[in-house]
């Protein structure tokens, strides 16, 4: 910041007398300091990233994201990416909603949820796994053939991601399909980093996203009482999303982030040795935890439009969304667009 200074006050100043010259040099000292400081701000200020990207904490789900990155594919495609880490897909939709981030990595269910309900302008672009969730009970409690069956559960406290969660909706469903509702257990809202450790014989169950099944299982705390498979098999889980504004202003950039995520799914496939390397290294847990998580999980971009749908009739018949089965396919036909990952070589 250039600061000028008038030589008439200058020359005023030095007439002035000692005390007054002091305070006079004190004062210029202290607009020079901070017209200084000002100027390393603006000159040391980072350009805005071409895109900002959310994703869940230690999702294996979204190990495409990580590989894109590690590969420096960002870069070569000539992409600043700034990546939002948000603790479910529920928060994540709240970060869309507040400007906080362009395009994301979440579930399909928190993506109809809040952007039906809390008006949410997001679309989703590509799919990013199938299954890769467990509802995990308290191994002494399996062991002593107390908790066998999910209607053992009646009563009890089981941990979940939060409402509008893939979790959620698969909680939901296997309750249904034993029989139960959701108003059968206490469902109560975790962290999945704190679930494990939660556990108990009042509150003896929960279900996440992997590895955090497959971690419960290797420190002998849980078993799998169900693994999302079992619930529905092949069902979608998470996507990615962009806010509409962003993919009407940056198509180009949309585009990009979608071909490298295809990219990304692929090599996944073809290298799961590879991958499940840096898995290790990015989440920091032991081999056989991601080995185990990774084969729980089916990596795919092809949205499942059919399997979407699925997810909102049912959204619907809980009354947990605010939407009309009339008016399902219409809504869907403009939250999903398929034309980005379509064009991706």
């Amino acid at each position: 910041m250039l600061i000028l200074i008038c030589p008439i006050s200058l020359h005023r100043a030095l007439e002035n007398t000692s005390m007054e010259r002091n305070q006079k040099f004190a004062l210029v000292v202290i607009v020079l300091v901070v017209g200084s400081v000002g100027a390393f701000a603006l000159l040391n200020t980072a350009p805005a990233p071409d895109v900002r990207i959310g994703y869940l904490s230690q999702d294996l789900h979204q190990l495409a994201l990580r590989v894109a990155v590690e590969k420096g594919w960002f870069e070569e495609a000539g992409l600043t990416v700034e990546l939002s880490l948000y603790q479910n897909g529920g928060y994540e939709m709240d970060g869309f909603r507040a400007g906080q981030i362009d395009m994301g990595y979440l579930g399909a269910a928190p993506a109809l949820v809040k952007s039906i309900n809390e008006g949410t302008a997001v679309t989703i672009l590509a799919a990013v796994n199938l299954e890769g969730s467990a509802l995990m009970v308290l191994k002494s409690a399996y062991d002593s053939d107390e908790i066998t069956n999910i209607t053992d559960l009646s009563g009890k406290t089981v941990f979940y991601p939060g409402p509008p969660t893939v979790q959620s909706f698969l909680l939901r469903l296997a309750l249904n399909q034993s029989g139960m509702t959701i108003d059968d257990i206490t469902p109560q809202t975790t962290s999945v980093t704190y679930m494990e450790d939660s556990l108990s014989e009042a509150s003896p169950a929960f279900i996440a996203w992997e590895p955090f099944a497959a971690k419960a299982e290797a420190s002998g705390a849980a078993v799998p009482l169900l693994l999302s498979e079992d619930i529905w098999p092949n069902h979608p889980c998470c996507v990615v999303g962009t806010s509409n504004s962003f993919l009407e202003s940056n198509p180009d950039v949309v585009q990009k982030v979608v071909n490298i995520h295809k990219r990304a799914e692929e090599w996944i496939v073809s290298n799961p040795a590879e991958a499940i390397e840096i898995a290790i290294d990015w989440l920091e847990m032991d081999e056989g935890i991601v080995q185990t998580a990774f084969e729980r999980i089916i990596y795919s971009y092809e949205l499942d439009r059919i399997g979407i749908e699925r997810y909102l009739e049912f959204l619907i018949d809980e009354e947990i969304v605010t939407l009309d089965h009339s008016e399902a396919e219409a809504y869907l036909d403009g939250f999903i667009n398929t034309t980005f990952i379509e064009q991706a070589p």
